[in-house]
């Protein structure tokens, strides 16, 4: 999950990037490794290679992991090393990974096959090989042998967590492993898995929900062996989870579809955190699936609100008779005018109604509903997290009312949380005042030719005001070749302090690189051998030089976000004195930025540059020594570590929250976050996203899903492999290594997130009832 945009995610090449770990917050004290089985205290001596083995994988250096470790009699040992290879990944780690995938512990087993899905890049056949012998290996063994795993598991002398952490589980993490590395037999192996025992079958299907994200279609035959797991027959019960990797594909054959209704029809009528796939699976099922689909989305009380969320995002899929369900749902879920309804809107249900205005793609047979919200009048004396509300529920309706006029009366005046001055009158050539309001417009001004008085509007929107208009402002020039005066908006933007307007600024460059010369007026006459007075486009100078300070700029490099989108549009423009910086990069302990500096010095050089060992060379050149990559420092937080859970209170707009973090198997970034709760930091905070029926997201300094704290490098990703599970924390990213201070908590179950962001704990409360712009007051820490 992203930290900065709606994405979930900003994806890298690097296929060894680990993911995401989830952590049952439980009672008592969390060793220094965070392993993930119940223990009692190390002795010294293992205690003393816990600590090493924490320091290796936080530092990234697979060679400090060593054989001896992996033979070691202490099980608590031989799981921190399995650990820290899966969390480092990579050339360097596969040995190690192979090593511990026959070990006779079930942790260190599910650590080795989650380790291996993520560094199987051209070794998928020989990688999935080893995982399906290995899983037939643990089927072939004796019942009482597998007991007696399981009480050593529990009695192990060390390394363990606290009691109530997750337990691994090997069988999932084969499975999942075996879909991540999407070989030639991944396929036909999950398949043949789903005719197991239940478990095993779950967890061969959401492994084909990871292969379908890969491959991006599934055979026909597979996709009837998924039904027929869903609709269960008379000897076994529907498995509803049948239905996720349907949900994960955006084409499906035509002969499947009157199938997957019938079956996703049936399972909605069987609560169940699983009951989200049938919904999203409807969305792949034709017109046909839209009232069934508007039946979810209607029936508050019967489905809940993550599901009814889905559903209006499911009918968005389905063409006009989707759009006519849409349009039927808002005008029954608007709410009244009356003061006193409306305090109802600090609920999930706004959520479920602001995603239906979203998925509207035009105003339809929706205007007059559409034009009752953009005009709802806000409540007397109402507190902001209210007017916040219907500023929402005003500019998502006004912004549909408004089509390509950026100019709209009701558009320029749908934000009450800052409404203008008395007396004055919207001006369409400045920027509204309200923080929601001005994101509306700016997405109007994008909806036409961005020339003229539609110019200078949209550049008072690029210029200044709300920090997140701005960005989306920024954003618009990628797609609007005909903006005049760009290359001056994007050198503004890169000399911003806020970290998420510069990227925004530098990746639009990397995209789109020709955005970045000198207007054609201004363009300088360079001679070429071939022809006379040629005209050459030049980066703009005020780019060239904002690109080139950021990269020296200190503390800069602690940003693997901010860094790398630089590093891509340094690349893009191919700046020749950027050389230097870029080989400095060449060197860092983030495998991303190490990446990306590698891509842009290909440019420069015009051949495939690697700095996978830390030093620039060609690409696979025959004879370079295997050096593995570069390590990091180890961080401050592992000196002075969280031993056991925290409870974070949070007093927010939608009363109060809590949370629990667990340092069991995070115990690095549990500690950042309590540190940072202690210290006042998110106090004042804006939660800057709320997707209903997904995540809830806070903790950016400036609001934008950017950045983290002064002075705190980014974290090394703890993942872990366990389920993202509604109301579990995890840590958001923008790839591998780069969470800070942003959290998110989980509306819904969301296998595709397993794995993939590292879980710090469990929450509690109506998390979901957030709002974006929703204010954080305070937190406080108890232990």
């Amino acid at each position: 999950m992203p930290r900065r945009r709606s994405s979930p995610l900003l994806v890298f090449t690097l296929l060894f990037s680990l993911s995401a770990c989830t952590g049952q917050p439980a009672p008592g004290p969390a060793p220094d490794a965070g392993s993930s089985a119940a223990a009692p205290a190390a002795s010294a001596g293992a205690a003393g290679r816990l600590d090493a083995l924490l320091a290796a994988e936080q530092r990234r250096a697979a060679l400090e992991v060593s054989p001896a470790d992996q033979q070691s009699r202490d099980v608590g040992v031989r799981r921190a090393a399995a650990r820290a290879l899966a969390r480092i990944g990579g050339d360097a780690a596969w040995p190690g990974l192979a090593r511990a995938l026959a070990d006779e512990d079930d942790d260190v087993v599910a650590w080795a096959a989650y380790g291996l899905g993520f560094s199987c890049k051209e070794r998928e056949a020989e990688a999935v090989s080893a995982l399906v012998a290995r899983a037939l290996a643990r089927d072939a063994r004796p019942s009482p042998a597998g007991a007696a795993t399981a009480a050593a598991s529990a009695a192990a002398p060390s390394g363990g967590a606290a009691a109530g952490a997750p337990p691994l589980d090997a069988g999932g993490a084969l499975a999942r492993a075996i879909g991540r590395c999407g070989a030639e037999a991944s396929e036909p192996t999950l398949v043949a898995w789903l005719d197991g025992p239940r478990e095993r079958a779950i967890h061969a299907a959401y492994a084909l929900g990871d292969l379908a994200a890969i491959k991006l279609k599934l055979r026909e035959e597979t996709l009837v062996a998924l039904l027929n797991l869903a609709s269960g027959s008379a000897a076994s019960p529907p498995v509803p989870e049948a239905l996720y990797p349907i949900g994960r594909l955006e084409h499906v054959p035509l002969t499947v579809i009157p199938r997957i209704r019938d079956v996703a029809t049936a399972r909605l009528a069987e609560a169940s955190d699983a009951r989200l796939f049938a919904v999203r699976a409807l969305g792949r099922a034709g017109e046909a699936a839209a009232s069934e689909l508007a039946r979810v989305l209607s029936a508050k009380g019967v489905f809940t609100a993550s599901e009814r969320a889905e559903a209006a995002r499911a009918l968005k899929r389905l063409g006009p008779p989707g759009q006519r369900a849409l349009a039927d749902a808002v005008a029954a879920l608007a709410p009244s005018a009356d003061p006193i309804a409306l305090t109802g809107l600090v609920s999930e249900d706004f959520g479920v109604l602001l995603t239906a205005l979203d998925a509207l793609g035009s105003a339809g047979a929706a205007r007059k509903a559409l034009r009752d919200l953009a005009a709802l009048p806000p409540p007397p004396s109402a507190p902001a997290a209210i007017l916040r509300r219907v500023a929402w529920l005003r500019c998502g309706a006004a912004r549909l009312l408004a089509g390509g006029d950026y100019r709209d009366p009701l558009l320029l005046g749908c934000d009450v949380t800052a409404p203008a001055e008395p007396g004055s009158k919207p001006d369409a050539g400045a920027p509204v005042r309200g923080p929601i309001g001005a994101r509306a417009v700016v997405e109007v001004i994008g909806r036409d030719a961005i020339t003229g008085a539609r110019l200078a509007a949209f550049r008072a929107y690029a210029a200044s005001g709300d920090l997140r208009a701005r960005e989306a402002a920024i954003e618009l020039i990628a797609a609007h070749e005909e903006i005049a005066g760009a290359p001056d908006l994007l050198a503004k933007a890169l000399a911003a302090e806020e970290p998420g307007l510069v990227a925004a600024a530098a990746e639009v460059i990397a995209r789109q690189p020709q955005r970045a010369s000198e207007a054609p007026g201004k363009r300088k006459r360079r001679k070429r051998s071939d022809e006379k007075d040629a005209s050459a486009a030049v980066t703009s100078p005020a780019i060239e030089a904002a690109l080139l300070a950021i990269l020296d700029r200190p503390g800069a490099r602690d940003d693997p976000e901010l860094i790398g989108a630089v590093v891509d549009a340094v690349g893009a423009l191919a700046l020749k004195p950027a050389e230097a910086r870029l080989e400095q990069l060449c060197r860092s302990s983030h495998p991303t930025t190490r990446a990306r500096a590698g891509t842009a010095l290909g440019v420069l050089r015009g051949r495939k540059i690697a700095c996978d060992a830390g030093l620039p060379g060609d690409a696979g050149a025959a004879g370079r020594p295997a050096v593995a990559p570069p390590v990091g420092e180890v961080p401050a937080e592992a000196s002075a570590l969280v031993r056991a859970p925290a409870v974070l209170i949070f007093d927010t707009d939608a009363g109060e929250l809590t949370m629990t973090l667990d340092p069991a198997l995070a115990p690095v970034a549990v500690t950042r976050f309590v540190d940072l709760a202690r210290s006042g930091y998110y106090d004042g905070k804006i939660v800057h996203r709320v997707v209903p029926g997904f995540v809830t997201q806070f903790g950016a300094p400036f609001g934008d899903g950017a950045g983290g704290p002064p002075g705190r490098p980014a974290l090394r990703c703890e993942t872990s492999p366990v389920a993202f599970e509604p109301l579990r924390v995890g840590v958001a990213l923008a790839g591998r290594d780069t969470g800070s201070s942003q959290l998110f908590v989980m509306h819904a179950r969301a296998p595709h997130l397993d794995g993939q962001y590292a879980a710090v704990g469990v929450a509690a409360g109506p998390w979901a009832a957030l709002a974006d712009g929703d204010i954080i007051r305070s937190v406080k820490v108890r232990n």
